[in-house]
């Protein structure tokens, strides 16, 4: 990883979870620079998490579960803009869940 593990806990309080809690509060308001913030964060991911190999442990986990979910579903969201009032609402949530499981490992790590 290019990041320590406190920094990482920071970039996903401060710029992941923040910025989809603020898509999902917004809605349909959202300003277009956002989801092209947002698409570019998931473009991020390759040069920030390792390359997961076919081992069984935690971190090859975390790195697939960024591959083949988040990623695909962060262009997605980026790509698209329009969303339905629930994907809004897990939106809103999902980022209020990246903020509390955060903070919780970086608090934990100090």
């Amino acid at each position: 990883m290019m990041f320590d593990l406190k920094t990482n806990n920071l970039i996903h309080i401060f710029v992941q979870g923040l910025l989809l809690t603020y898509i999902g509060y917004m809605k349909n308001k959202t300003h277009k620079y956002v989801f092209y913030l947002l698409g570019l964060i998931a473009l991020t991911i390759p040069a920030v998490v390792h390359l997961p190999n076919f081992q069984l442990n935690y971190w090859n986990m975390i790195a697939w579960l960024h591959y083949i979910g988040i990623m695909p579903l962060l262009l997605y969201i980026a790509y698209k803009q329009k969303l339905s009032k629930e994907s809004y609402q897990n939106l809103f949530i999902f980022g209020i869940i990246i903020i509390i499981y955060h903070s919780y490992k970086y608090y934990s790590r100090l």
